[in-house]
C-alpha cells in the first residue's frame, strides 16, 4: 500500500462527503450521489429506511481513499483492552475518533503496538458505521507507536546491508551441542529471561550448569557493553567449558530492544565466531555457538539474524540446549525394555532349539550319527593305504629306469675324460701367466730406464745446474730475477747459494 499523509482528528458524514467530492475533482468526474440526513427542496421519493441509511453512508465511507485504507495519527484516549481492542484517539484540537482493533485482524499484526493512555500511535484502517449502534469507528487493520517508523527503517536498511556483506550466511554458523552441561547467560540479572532460563533448565535437567555474564539490556549505554560481553563470552568460553552462549532479555517494544538492532552487536558476533574458527584451524579449541533469544515470538533482532541460532523466547532457548531428563529417562527405559525383550527372544530361541535337539533320535542314540563317519573313516584309511603302495611302486620303477640310463651313459668314463682336458687347461693357463708376466717385466724394466734417461738426475749428470729461487721454485726464465737476488744452483752432486750480478736475456751474450 502506497504511503499515505496521516488524518488526524475526528471524520464526521460531511467530512466524508467532502473528500469524495474532492477525489471526484481530482478525477475529473462528476461527485458521486450521497444522500444527505437534512431533507432537500427537490421532490422526494419518499423516506429511506435506518438500514438502507446506514447502507448508502457505508458505500460513501468506503469510496474514502479510493476504498484503500489509511493512516490516522492521534494520542490514545480511552482505552478497553479485551478480546477486541476498543479506544479513542484525539488531537491538541479537542477531535475524538472511536478505533476498534478487532482480534482476528489483530492476529494478522503481529508487530502491533498495545495501546495505552498518553501515548502516540499511527493507525491504519478504514471508518465503518455500526448499524446497530448507529455509531462510527475507525476499524484498524494495523497499529503502530508513533515515531517508530525511523527505527522500522533504519532496521530495514542495516538487515539488508548486512545480507549482501553475507553475515546471515547459513553455513557461517555454528551447530549446537548435543547434549549440553553447561551454558554461559548473557543478559540482567533483573530480566525476566534469566527467571524463564533458569527454570527451564531446573525442570529438564536438575543438573545443568548456568553461569551469568551481567549486562544491561536496555538504553543507549548498553549497546557497547553488549558487544563487549559477546567478544568477551566467546574468547573465554573455552576455559570456562561451557557448551553454548545465550544472548537473551524478555520483550518490549521496539525501542527497548533497539541495542539488539545495532551493527557493533551484529560485529561483535559475527567477527568473534571467526575468530574462534580460525583459531581452532590454528589448533586451537572448539569453537563455542551463540544462542540469540531476543523479545517474544513475534519480534526479530539484528543479533538474532547473525547468531548461530535463533531461538523464538528466553524459554525455547533454554529448551533447544538444556536436555530434558524425562525424555531421556523415557528412551532409556524403552531401551532396556527393548534389550530385554530380545534377550527373552533369543534365549527363548535357543531352549527351543534345545529342546528340539533332545528329541531328536541321533541324540538318543549317538552311536548312530558317528557310524556313517566311521564307515567313511574306513574307507578313506584303504584308499589311502592302497595310494601309498601304488606311489611307491611307481617311484621303484622310475628309480630302476634312471639307473638304468645312468649306467649307459657311462659317468666313470666322462669323469676321466673330463679330468685330462682340464689337466690341459691347468697347463695352458700357467703357460699363458708365464708369458704374460715376463712381458710385464720387460715394460717395467723399459719404463725404468727411460725415466732414469729422461729424469733430473741425469739431467744434472750430464753437467747441467738446477737454479732455485727464494722461495725454492725453480727458475725458468732470466726475466723473473733481479741483480742482487740470492738463489740457490743444484748440482747433480751438492749444492751452492749464488748472487746474480747480472742479468742477460740471450742464453749467448754477442761478440763485440
Amino acid at each position: 500500500m502506497a504511503s499515505r499523509r496521516p488524518i488526524t482528528g475526528q471524520m464526521s458524514f460531511k467530512d466524508a462527503q467532502h473528500k469524495l467530492r474532492e477525489a471526484a475533482d481530482e478525477a475529473g468526474e462528476a461527485p458521486p450521489e450521497i444522500a444527505d440526513p437534512a431533507p432537500e427542496a427537490t421532490p422526494d421519493p419518499g423516506p429511506m429506511g435506518v438500514t438502507e441509511a446506514c447502507d448508502r453512508i457505508n458505500g460513501a465511507l468506503r469510496r474514502i481513499e479510493d476504498g484503500e485504507p489509511f493512516e490516522v495519527e492521534g494520542e490514545v484516549g480511552e482505552c478497553t483492552l479485551r478480546d477486541h481492542w476498543y479506544f479513542t484517539l484525539k488531537d491538541d484540537r479537542g477531535s475524538r475518533l472511536s478505533c476498534a482493533f478487532f482480534s482476528f485482524r489483530r492476529r494478522a499484526d503481529r508487530d502491533a503496538a498495545r495501546p495505552e493512555i498518553g501515548m502516540k500511535v499511527i493507525a491504519t484502517g478504514r471508518p465503518e458505521l455500526y448499524n446497530k449502534a448507529g455509531r462510527l469507528s475507525f476499524v484498524v487493520t494495523r497499529l503502530r507507536e508513533a515515531g517508530l517508523g525511523d527505527l522500522h527503517q533504519r532496521f530495514e536498511r542495516l538487515k539488508v546491508e548486512l545480507r549482501d556483506r553475507g553475515w546471515f550466511d547459513p553455513t557461517l554458523r555454528l551447530p549446537l551441542p548435543g547434549f549440553a552441561r553447561r551454558l554461559l547467560v548473557l543478559t540482567s540479572p533483573d530480566a525476566a529471561a534469566l527467571r524463564d532460563v533458569i527454570e527451564t533448565a531446573r525442570r529438564r535437567w536438575p543438573g545443568m550448569e548456568l553461569l551469568l555474564a551481567p549486562i544491561p539490556v536496555q538504553g543507549d549505554r548498553a549497546t557497547p557493553q553488549i558487544a563487549r560481553a559477546i567478544r568477551e563470552a566467546r574468547r573465554q568460553a573455552p576455559r570456562l567449558g561451557v557448551d553454548a552462549i545465550v544472548l537473551t532479555r524478555g520483550g518490549g517494544s521496539l525501542e527497548d530492544l533497539w541495542c539488539f538492532n545495532e551493527e557493533s552487536v551484529a560485529a561483535a558476533i559475527h567477527e568473534s565466531r571467526l575468530e574462534a574458527v580460525e583459531a581452532h584451524r590454528d589448533g586451537g579449541p572448539a569453537p563455542v555457538p551463540l544462542v540469540a533469544a531476543i523479545g517474544h515470538e513475534s519480534d526479530t533482532s539484528i543479533a538474532e539474524l547473525v547468531a548461530d541460532h535463533r531461538a523464538s523466547t528466553p524459554t525455547q532457548a533454554a529448551m533447544e540446549l538444556v536436555p530434558d531428563a524425562s525424555e531421556h529417562e523415557e528412551y532409556l527405559d524403552g531401551r532396556a525394555m527393548t534389550l530385554r525383550m530380545l534377550v527373552d527372544r533369543t534365549v527363548e530361541r535357543a531352549r527351543g532349539r534345545c529342546d528340539l535337539a533332545a528329541r531328536h533320535e541321533l541324540m538318543r542314540r549317538p552311536q548312530r550319527m558317528l557310524e556313517p563317519h566311521r564307515r567313511r573313516l574306513d574307507e578313506a584309511s584303504r584308499s589311502l593305504g592302497t595310494a601309498l603302495e601304488k606311489t611307491a611302486e611307481q617311484a621303484d620303477r622310475r628309480l630302476e629306469r634312471a639307473a638304468t640310463r645312468l649306467t649307459a651313459v657311462g659317468p666313470a668314463r666322462r669323469l676321466a675324460d673330463a679330468e685330462v682336458r682340464l689337466d690341459l687347461a691347468a697347463t695352458s693357463l700357467r703357460r699363458a701367466i708365464a708369458r704374460r708376466l715376463e712381458d710385464e717385466r720387460t715394460r717395467v724394466a723399459h719404463l725404468s730406464d727411460t725415466l732414469r734417461i729422461m729424469g733430473p738426475e741425469s739431467v744434472l749428470s750430464r753437467g747441467y745446474a738446477l737454479v732455485l729461487d727464494e722461495h725454492g721454485i725453480p727458475v725458468r726464465d732470466s726475466g723473473s730475477l733481479a741483480s742482487g737476488d740470492q738463489v740457490a744452483a743444484r748440482f747433480h752432486r751438492g749444492s751452492a747459494d749464488l748472487r746474480v750480478e747480472r742479468i742477460r736475456e740471450d742464453d749467448v751474450e754477442s761478440s763485440p
